[in-house]
């Protein structure tokens, strides 16, 4: 049995990387307000849909907050998320990613949205990404630290952009 099932992850491991499907990276933003000074960086995964103009990603957000009373490093947050590039033009793609934020047991809550962007297809391995914006639902207290409201919000700046550096197999 054991044989069969790595038989199995290695076809699909294959599968997948020998059409350039597979990414691998991560982004980092610096976050800076009245309240809260942070630096967050993202590894992620992310596969895309062959013959389409989706792909889907999940990325683990490791934050190192600070403030006037104390510095820590906070808890991991999960990020999924589904893209669609709208347009490609040469070497740029515009994006809409559809992207849910959801903090661990300590902080709860989540955060749902759309994050627009750019991407550089700087060769044929190596991409770069821009996130310039969120619009979309919070109710999580983490977000609420970085200057979002409960419920809708509109933001551009630092709390709403990150820039990512990513490998295509």
């Amino acid at each position: 049995m054991k044989k069969l099932f790595l038989m199995a992850v290695f076809a699909l491991a294959g599968i997948f990387t020998a059409s350039a499907q597979i990414w691998l990276g991560g982004s980092a933003n610096i976050i800076a307000n009245k309240e809260v000074s942070a630096f967050e960086i993202a590894p992620e995964i992310g596969y895309s849909i062959p013959k389409t103009k989706w792909a889907m990603a999940i990325a683990i957000d490791f934050i190192y907050a600070r403030n006037d009373i104390m510095s820590t490093h906070l808890p991991s947050i999960c990020s999924p998320y589904i893209r669609y590039r709208i347009c490609d033009i040469e070497k740029f793609s515009l994006f809409m990613d559809l992207t849910g934020d959801f903090p661990d047991y300590v902080f709860g809550g989540y955060r749902v949205g759309l994050q627009p962007g750019i991407v550089w297809m700087a060769t044929k391995h190596w991409t770069a990404a821009f996130r310039f914006a969120f619009l979309g639902y919070n109710d999580s207290p983490y977000y609420n630290a970085l200057g979002y409201a409960d419920g809708f919000n509109l933001k551009f700046g630092t709390t709403a952009s990150s820039f990512g550096l990513y490998y295509n197999f």
